[in-house]
């Protein structure tokens, strides 16, 4: 009987050890300067072009979440970062709505990009992959030139690693990062 109840919560521990968090934004470890992600986890980059770097950190606009608002800012890159739909009401506080009449489109993004500031759009892909199972990632748009100038993908392994911060997110993250400070290099 006492036996069974070590079992028990020896395995209520070790399953609780072994999951992470999901969607609880954290802070670049200083002496990594990274996120924590698990070590096994390396994205693949889709796609990296150069970009001008001045304009690249002016804004960056994410999904209108707080994790998407608080990992934006903790990359500590951008000067300034909004959800979208904190970007649309400062469109119309600013009185640019006759002027850019819609940010749901490329023309209206475009528009919004020359007219009120330059900034870039972080979103989220989630694809399933007939025969290989489904992939996450990154993309980074470029609303002056209409496409996506960074893009990476992970694996998701749903079995064993589950959707979380450390296996998904933050490697992801990470990857963005290299990306961000590649861009400050090619300057």
């Amino acid at each position: 009987m006492k036996l069974t109840r070590l079992s028990v919560v020896g395995l209520i521990l070790i399953s609780m050890i072994s999951c992470g968090t999901f969607e609880k934004a954290t802070t670049i470890n200083t002496q990594t300067n990274y996120f924590p992600a698990k070590r096994n986890k390396n994205p693949t980059i889709l796609i990296d072009k150069p970009t001008n770097p001045d304009t690249l950190k002016m804004m960056l606009v994410v999904p209108s979440t707080d994790y998407w608002l608080a990992m934006g800012k903790n990359l500590n890159y951008f000067d300034k970062v909004l959800t979208y739909d904190q970007f649309e009401s400062e469109i119309v506080k600013k009185g640019l709505s006759d002027q850019i009449p819609s940010l749901s489109d490329k023309v209206g993004l475009n528009r919004a990009y020359k007219i009120n500031q330059p900034f870039v759009i972080l979103n989220l892909t989630k694809v399933n992959k007939p025969g290989d199972g489904w992939f996450a990632g990154l993309t980074l748009y470029d609303p002056k030139s209409a496409e996506i100038i960074f893009q990476n993908e992970i694996w998701l392994n749903l079995m064993w690693d589950g959707w979380t911060d450390q296996g998904t997110m933050f490697p992801l993250f990470n990857s963005l990062l290299d990306y961000l400070r590649k861009q400050e290099k090619n300057e």
